[in-house]
């Protein structure tokens, strides 16, 4: 830190799922605006990150819990 407050138009608070999608709409959309993503753990991904689900299955479609800039690949 310099001990300068920095200035953004949104701050988006996680890097879990919501959080990433969040701002990659944003600069999308409105990219324009400067945006700043904080997160506490040194991983993104949130709670899908912190907590592990080995053989979790979902009745939710795959690109649901994927971006297209990073898609679903894998088999199961």
């Amino acid at each position: 830190m310099t001990g300068k407050p920095e200035f953004v138009d949104v701050l988006v608070i996680g890097a879990g799922l919501a959080g990433i999608g969040s701002a990659c709409q944003l600069r999308r959309n409105m990219p324009q605006l400067s945006l700043a993503i904080l997160e506490a753990r040194p991983a993104s991904g949130g709670t899908w990150d912190l907590f592990r689900y080995p053989g979790i299955r979902s009745d939710s479609d795959m690109y649901t819990y994927s971006y297209g800039f990073k898609p679903w690949t894998a088999k199961s």
